[in-house]
């Protein structure tokens, strides 16, 4: 029975409602939110505002919203209100709010307790032309036009139109987070001793100015571009500059190795004959003539360096709504159009020369293009006298703030060398002031796409350390995490692990880290004793408890990381997306389907106060309808779960021993310790990988436990 009010607050039925917050302008509270006292000194009652409530105010327009009563809001208890302490309303109009009313029935003193979350899918429902011709808005999803313009970058999506509402999250980034990361994403070559790695910073540099470029918006006119993320007008050709300038740097440095290459090969041939030739009286003389023969080829190479700085800045103006990918073959494709007309100039100004000096030789010095050539293939041993030296040359790698340190491509001239003949027939200039305008400069064959994006699973580096060989494919669900690294060749010779590290190459993924785990491996022999080779000539091992060899047996992951693509997709030049099918005949790692099951659990923080008849719990893993009690123990273990049992001593948990690996693991599986007394071990699960090549095999598993990657990404 409901009592009769009383009017006396507190006694009375409480009378709760829901409504919509009006327009600080329109309903007239605005000023509420800074100032305490009006210009003429009257007092504004502060902290307050106008909602218009459902049931209670119509949609009518003769009510407008300036003539609703002011409500309340009621503070978190952490708020006080005296001794000048407080905090500011942050009412903007719009918001969805619940309260009740001080006086009851009468429903003139409307307090607000809480604000309903305006969902990020929710658009606002109002034109800025609609709601300035309005006095009041009639319980519509709105945001006033003058919030829109306060809106700062951490808080908008880059989507048009705007509806409005809070972003959701690491789903779609704001444009605060994007700059963040655009200005962050910064890849470094570091530092190697042996001077090999310059190859790499090209491809690196040209994959960031394509990337640039496909991030940039073009205007109407040719040469306007507008960086969406930062806002701004691009200027397009410092952008261009600064790439030449990069790329510049590390062609100077090609060029006067090979540079250096020629001037010894052809003197050391020449010396030997005009030592035996040339009379004493005449030696001077040919020693002059053998410094000016240096200072010409000097010469002729600096200017051809000098000339690359306008190839290079047309050859990436070509580059411009051509190019989205820039893949290994590209760069060498780019490098062999390069070394090509250095080629065709060094003929063309250096050859009669050469000619002559091959007469006096009696044969053996070939032209010099040929000598630049042969300079150019072996430009990454030109700092090394011995080739014990270049054997303790350590592996280059680049560092990126987003993937970390990664395996980057060494100076390794093997395949350009051969496609410079191709390119110098094709595209022939004529003398070093024509080397800008040779050729139009788009690095891209039948055989390399480059106005295409291939992304997909990220690769798996095993970086440094004393070992060889150790490969392996990150396995991605879902959800764009990496659940752990099948292992495809554990290697061998290892005296320290290896650095773990995942690159995406469209830059998509991040976040995900861990470390290998180490074992003994053998070596696989055949009958006669010799090492037997897997299909990329790799020497191959197998996993052995008594193997005299240290490999990655397994990886061990700390953080999953997020948004990796778990299959290929290819985007073209027009932005069309679509996921690629694999193909048995092309050249791609294929599709491939695991069962995942736990194979190990690390121990990597013992706690305390833990005793023998704790256990363990594992969540995940395909689990059927039945089940069973593990022995001792009131917990029910499910088929697809896997069984740890824990060691412990003197209170700390020492290890873990996997009594079933379970299977059908779709991300990384949560330990739970259940222990009455103990706290602070953490255990972190390893799983295994089972490659499923048998259709009967996979039929008989269930889909929803099988984890499926495919890569048509050429590595």
């Amino acid at each position: 029975m409901i009592p009769e009010n009383s009017n006396f607050i507190g006694r009375d039925a409480m009378q709760w409602w829901i409504g919509q917050v009006t327009d600080p302008d329109k309903g007239e509270w605005g000023d509420g939110l800074e100032k305490k006292q009006a210009d003429d000194g009257e007092d504004i009652n502060a902290f307050r505002c106008r909602v218009r409530i459902v049931g209670y105010h119509g949609n009518d327009t003769d009510l407008p919203d300036k003539d609703l009563p002011l409500a309340h809001v009621l503070l978190p208890p952490n708020t006080p209100t005296t001794g000048g302490c407080g905090k500011t309303m942050q009412y903007q109009g719009g918001e969805v709010v619940v309260g009740f009313f001080f006086d009851g029935t009468d429903g003139q003193q409307p307090v607000i307790f809480g604000t309903l979350f305006k969902q990020s899918f929710v658009t606002d429902g109002l034109k800025n032309s609609e709601f300035d011709s309005k006095k009041q808005i009639d319980f519509i999803p709105y945001t006033p036009p003058k919030v829109r313009d306060r809106a700062g970058k951490q808080r908008i999506a880059p989507s048009s139109p705007w509806g409005g509402g809070f972003s959701p999250g690491e789903l779609v980034k704001t444009i605060a987070q994007k700059q963040k990361e655009a200005a962050t994403n910064i890849t470094i070559d570091n530092f190697t001793p042996c001077e090999d790695n310059e190859v790499s910073k090209i491809s690196n540099a040209i994959k960031d100015f394509t990337r640039k470029m496909e991030t940039f918006q073009q205007l109407n006119s040719t040469d306007a571009y507008v960086n969406p993320i930062f806002g701004g007008i691009v200027d397009i050709q410092q952008e261009i500059k600064l790439t030449s300038n990069k790329i510049h740097n590390s062609m100077t440095k090609l060029i006067r190795r090979g540079r250096s290459w020629v001037i010894q090969d052809t003197l050391e041939k020449l010396s030997t004959t005009l030592k035996d030739k040339t009379p004493k009286p005449l030696q001077a003389p040919a020693g002059q003539a053998t410094n000016a023969l240096i200072d010409t080829i000097f010469c002729n190479l600096e200017k051809i360096q000098d000339q690359l700085m306008g190839y290079l800045e047309k050859s990436l103006e070509n580059m411009i709504g051509q190019v989205l990918d820039v893949p290994i073959c590209g760069v060498e494709n780019f490098l062999s159009d390069m070394f090509g007309q250095i080629n065709n100039i060094l003929d063309t100004s250096l050859g009669d020369m050469f000619g002559q000096l091959n007469a006096i030789q009696g044969g053996g010095i070939g032209l010099p293009s040929s000598t630049f050539t042969k300079a150019i293939k072996f430009a990454n041993i030109i700092t090394n006298v011995l080739d014990c030296d270049r054997q303790n040359c350590p592996e280059n790698t680049s560092y990126s703030s987003k993937n970390g340190v990664t395996k980057s491509i060494g100076d390794t001239f093997d395949t350009i060398a051969d496609k410079i003949g191709l390119d110098r027939l094709a595209n022939f200039a004529d003398g070093i002031s024509d080397i800008a305008d040779a050729i139009p400069a788009a690095p891209s064959r039948p055989d390399c796409s480059t106005n295409v994006l291939k992304c997909g699973p990220p690769r798996v580096d095993f970086i440094g350390s004393s070992g060889q060989g150790a490969t392996g494919s990150a396995i991605v669900n879902a959800l764009g995490s990496i659940i752990g690294v099948a292992i495809n060749g554990t290697g061998f010779g290892y005296k320290v692990p290896p650095l773990l590290s995942f690159f995406d190459s469209c830059d998509k993924g991040y976040g995900a880290g861990g470390y290998p785990l180490m074992g003994n491996v053998s070596i696989i022999k055949d009958g006669d004793g010799n090492n037997i080779l897997d299909e990329n000539g790799n020497i191959t091992t197998v996993i052995d408890p008594n193997g005299t060899e240290l490999g990655v047996v397994g990886v061990v992951m700390t953080a999953p990381g997020q948004e990796y693509l778990p299959n290929t997709t290819e985007t073209d030049i027009d932005g069309n997306i679509k996921e690629l099918i694999p193909d048995p005949n092309a050249n791609y790692d294929g599709e491939v389907s695991y069962v995942t099951s736990l194979s190990d659990v690390v121990v990597e923080n013992t706690g305390f106060g833990y005793d023998d008849n704790d256990t363990v719990s594992v969540g995940g893993g395909s689990v059927g309808s039945s089940g069973g009690s593990l022995t001792g123990s009131d917990t029910v273990q499910n088929p697809g779960q896997a069984e740890v049992e824990l060691i412990t001593e003197d209170g700390l948990i020492t290890g873990a021993n996997v009594i079933n690996g379970g299977f059908g693991f779709t991300k990384l599986p949560e330990i739970t310790i259940n222990s009455d007394t103990g706290a602070g071990a953490k255990l972190v699960p390893v799983l295994k990988f089972t490659k499923i090549s048998d259709a009967s095999q996979l039929a008989e598993i269930s889909q929803d436990a099988v984890v499926t990657v495919i890569s048509c990404i050429e590595k």
